[in-house]
């Protein structure tokens, strides 16, 4: 049995939108879930445990919309595994984001346990 350790509910995504390194402008992977404490990427490589990034990916709440809202954010990646099919998956915390994005966030991801 799997334990949960996180404070605030995660809600996971379509894999449809694409987490951009906005320092480099270049495609890092797919958002697979989201909670207001963090996220968890697809990606083709692999991550080095407590690496930093300033990353941007469109909020779940608008990706189906003529205009997605982007939002960039500061995380920290927390743990990175390989999964049998070769992609990487990420786990990362926000270490910098604003306020009323993580309440957004928040919402969005209590919607789906109401």
């Amino acid at each position: 049995m799997k334990t949960e350790f996180r404070n605030t509910i995660r809600r996971r995504t379509d894999g449809s939108a694409d987490v951009i390194d906005c320092m480099t402008e270049a495609f890092v992977g797919k958002l697979l879930d989201i909670s207001a404490s963090g996220l968890r990427i697809a990606s083709a490589s692999p991550f080095g445990i407590e690496a930093l990034f300033q990353w941007q990916f469109p909020l779940p709440d608008t990706l189906h919309t003529d205009t997605p809202k982007t939002i960039e954010c500061g995380v920290q990646v927390i743990w990175s595994r390989a999964d049998p099919s070769g992609r990487h998956i990420i786990g990362a915390r926000f270490i910098q984001i604003a306020p009323q994005t993580r309440e957004r966030i928040r919402h969005w991801c209590n919607q789906a346990t109401q």
